[in-house]
């Protein structure tokens, strides 16, 4: 492989805040983003609990569970992580600090818009010590014929992400492909805006379980049998989208930038997070030249 081309790491000029009531449990929740050195990569910082314990957002800390991406560390959790790490891995912001005042992140429209628009805001800056990349050399395959993630080496220096959403036959959710190279222009402009979405049979489930008692469909894609409730797409293929977006916030738990094309078919968080653990873990080639300042 020829030598790779590496950036160097970056955090966010100044301090910004979004805030909004958590999908699950309707509590009210603010984030405050923070300039951090160095290799401090992304910490969450649970400001309301004793000690102010802070939990590495690094695959060995996911928990799994259903329908979202939970971390676990020094006895305190923070869920529903996965929008505001996909913001993070997609504006290539790799220092921070996020500090928290309840558990469960905002789910605000249900994309990472509005967490985008803060970073943005917050302005980018170019720290002086280079990123380190996880290079695929050879193919990684995750899960069967039906749902699966492969990971392939690329022709260029970037990271390639395709989703393929499929719910089969007569689901009113449309099937979908998305894909894109990974720039911070490409996930502001086409994919940090796609909304979090489910079908009315599942959200009524969820409701008589009472979860997500508060969440109506103005806060998220609710599917019927004829399409979106009371709502719009904001993209035809807005659903596969933002699969992408979530395969985005799950891979960031890799830790590093990766070099490579990942096509997820059908996947959700758990097999996800898997793959970013299995990169995470994979020895890395160390062939890099960092860019003239």
């Amino acid at each position: 492989m020829p030598m790779q081309t590496v950036r160097f790491q970056n955090t966010i000029r100044h301090s910004c805040h979004v805030h909004g009531r958590g999908y699950w449990s309707g509590q009210p929740i603010q984030l405050t983003f923070l300039p951090a050195e160095t290799d401090t990569g992304i910490r969450f910082v649970r400001t309301d609990l004793p000690g102010r314990p802070q939990i590495r957002a690094v695959s060995e800390n996911r928990i799994e569970m259903p329908l979202r991406t939970r971390l676990h560390q020094n006895n305190a959790e923070v869920d529903m992580v996965e929008h505001v790490m996909a913001a993070l891995y997609g504006m290539r912001i790799d220092n921070c600090l996020v500090e928290c005042d309840a558990s469960e992140m905002p789910g605000l429209d249900g994309s990472a818009h509005a967490v985008t628009l803060a970073l943005q805001n917050a302005q980018v800056e170019r720290q002086h010590k280079a990123r380190e990349t996880r290079i695929i050399e050879e193919p990684i395959r995750l899960g069967d014929q039906r749902q699966w993630l492969v990971a392939m080496p690329a022709d260029d220096h970037r990271l390639h992400v395709e989703y393929r959403l499929d719910f089969g036959p007569n689901q009113s959710i449309p099937s979908g492909i998305a894909a894109c190279a990974l720039t911070p222009r490409n996930f502001a402009e086409h994919i940090s805006a796609a909304r979090t979405f489910i079908s009315s049979k599942d959200a009524q489930m969820l409701k008589e379980k009472g979860l997500a008692s508060h969440v109506t469909d103005r806060d998220l894609i609710v599917f019927g049998e004829e399409g979106p409730i009371n709502n719009t797409l904001r993209y035809p293929d807005e659903c596969a989208r933002h699969k992408l977006l979530d395969l985005v916030g799950d891979l960031a738990l890799c830790g590093y930038d990766i070099c490579g094309r990942i096509i997820a078919c059908r996947t959700g968080h758990a097999a996800n997070g898997r793959l970013a653990e299995k990169i995470r873990t994979t020895k890395p080639k160390i062939n890099i030249a960092v860019k003239a300042a």
